[in-house]
């Protein structure tokens, strides 16, 4: 199945080379969860602090679906 990944801010550096804006169209398997996938490019699971499928909050343990927009956000600090 295809899925879109969408990494913001400091978590843009995990997707895969040749990726544009902060995005990347990725195959999974059927039945990946969102942190089968997170985890093949290498996102730590303490870095994905905001995780929403297709603009609906979501967890780690999520299953995807062909189609799906997976985007994550990680904590944000500051003041």
């Amino acid at each position: 199945m295809t899925v879109t990944i969408k990494l913001f801010a400091t978590l843009g550096k995990y997707l895969p080379p040749g990726s544009t804006g902060r995005a990347a169209t990725v195959e999974a398997s059927e039945g990946a969860t969102v942190g089968d996938v997170l985890a093949r490019f290498g996102v730590p699971r303490q870095a994905a602090h905001l995780i929403m499928i297709n603009g609906m909050n979501q967890s780690w343990n999520a299953p995807l679906k062909d189609g799906d927009t997976l985007t994550v956000f990680p904590p944000v600090a500051g003041g």
